[in-house]
């Protein structure tokens, strides 16, 4: 079967994620980490040598080095758990929807595209980013995780700055333990797995996956948390601009300065898709595995087998 082909649950399944993206993606990561390494070591970035987190051990060296050990770690988790994930989740939606929905797994059509793994992945970056925006705007939880002794020389009306540095570096460590918990709805998707309400006398059937009930709420927060996040660093931006305009410190400033906090913002997302990315590729790989198990849980659960190839409604 080609990377371009569907598959039903239980054939063989190739990865729908190609080496050459994965790559280039990790190649974007890095040549970053190397010109923050860099850039450290001669003293133009606004952290010392020891490291960038305070709450991880070593150098800066080591911070970058650890956020791939975390993705490591991540990963493993979801090659082994996902099913459990999955099943937990399916059983949350039961909850909250009070059982008012017949659950099923559907038939996937051969000729059915699988799910493009870039849109998959960027989902959680941009989930990430929301989150790491709050985090970042909070002075005492930013001085917990990163050091932060250094933004002392910074005016401060130049608090963009900080936001934005801090905002970079929280999202690439915290990217993959957003992925994690991505995974159950991949897999939930990939599975087939879902619901139909009820139908009333008033009402008709309304069919959707289960997986997609919990993407819609992440991409609706992930949506309106980017917008806030670029529409507040570009207003903090333009004041801080306006700010060093009219009363310019001594010596000035520098263009890479006033280019940081817009370039940390738009750039992290995508930096963000670096530790996402393997995270996924563990995922993929087990995804044979954890498909077959996630049918035995569902089978053994009480969950009804019957099959709806949704391909055939007219």
């Amino acid at each position: 079967m080609s990377m371009n082909d569907s598959f039903v649950a239980g054939t063989d399944i190739e990865p729908t994620i190609s080496w050459r993206l994965f790559s280039l993606i990790q190649l974007l990561v890095i040549a970053i980490i190397a010109v923050t390494v860099v850039f450290t070591y001669m003293g133009a970035f606004p952290f010392g040598s020891d490291g960038i987190y305070r709450i991880l051990p070593g150098d800066i060296l080591l911070d970058f080095i650890w956020l791939y050990i975390f993705a490591v770690i991540i990963g493993t988790v979801v090659y082994f758990a996902s099913p459990r994930m999955s099943i937990f989740f399916w059983k949350l939606h039961k909850l909250i929807t009070g059982k008012n929905y017949n659950y099923y797994i559907q038939k996937i059509d051969d000729r059915t595209s699988p799910s493009n793994p870039l849109r998959r992945m960027f989902l959680p970056a941009l989930v990430a980013l929301g989150i790491s925006y709050s985090i970042s705007n909070v002075p005492r939880a930013v001085n917990m995780i990163i050091v932060t002794e250094s933004f002392g020389t910074l005016a401060p009306e130049a608090q963009t700055i900080v936001v934005s540095i801090a905002l970079l570096f929280i999202l690439l460590l915290l990217a993959s333990f957003i992925a994690l918990l991505f995974t159950p709805m991949w897999l939930m998707q990939d599975k087939g797995l879902v619901c139909e309400r009820k139908a009333t006398s008033r009402t008709t059937a309304d069919i959707d996956g289960v997986g997609n009930w919990y993407l819609k709420m992440m991409k609706g927060f992930a949506g309106i948390s980017t917008v806030v996040a670029y529409a507040f660093t570009i207003i903090q931006t333009i004041e801080w601009y306006q700010f060093v305009l009219l009363s310019p410190p001594e010596g000035g400033f520098s263009l890479v300065i006033f280019l940081i906090p817009v370039i940390a913002v738009v750039v992290s997302p995508l930096l963000a898709l670096g530790p996402i990315s393997l995270v996924y590729v563990l995922y993929e790989k087990s995804l044979k595995r954890n498909l077959t198990i996630m049918g035995a849980r569902i089978d053994q659960d009480g969950l009804s087998t019957v099959v709806v190839d949704l391909t055939e409604t007219t």
